[in-house]
């Protein structure tokens, strides 16, 4: 038997011993590693809320407003094959996605240990620092939001991070 053979066999094994095994969370931080190769599927499950991202940053002794980082973008037919500032902003949106599922896993743990939380806070320190030139300090915060819902400034706020130095 040739190794490709055997590759394939072995794939549809794993994937046969998910499906087997489907439903119940792996817990094995290996594993844990592992899922940046994955993208994140929780988006079929259910609609509801989705983690949001909002900034702000501290100049000239005052808090700015608080600023989604991922806007909505437009619909563009031209780039309907091939848009890299979208798909950008659509793994930066997922590095979210993984920093609020960490957050909800890892309830009680200081979420500065997490991976997912340093990556983010070095996103939105490029973020502030392209966008507004002399910003001291900056702070983040994920909400977690349903589509086009009126929302209060501070209502359903999952993490907020403390001031961080630009």
């Amino acid at each position: 038997m040739s190794s490709t053979v055997l590759l394939f066999a072995g794939y549809f094994a794993l994937l046969a011993g998910a499906l087997f095994y489907g439903g119940r969370a792996l817990s094995s931080p290996w594993l844990f590693l592992l899922r940046s190769f994955f993208p994140n599927w929780r988006f079929y499950h259910a609609l509801g809320r989705a983690p949001r991202l909002e900034h702000r940053g501290f100049k000239d002794g005052e808090w700015s407003d608080w600023v989604r980082m991922h806007p909505r973008a437009t619909f563009r037919p031209a780039k309907l094959l091939h848009d890299p500032a979208v798909n950008l902003a659509l793994t930066e949106q997922n590095l979210v996605d993984h920093l609020a599922a960490d957050v909800a896993a890892f309830d009680g743990e200081d979420p500065g240990t997490l991976t997912s939380y340093r990556l983010v806070a070095r996103l939105v320190r490029e973020k502030v620092r392209d966008a507004s030139p002399g910003v001291e300090d900056f702070q983040f915060r994920i909400r977690s939001e349903r589509p086009g819902e009126e929302r209060a400034d501070d209502e359903d706020v999952v993490l907020v991070s403390p001031r961080i130095a630009a």
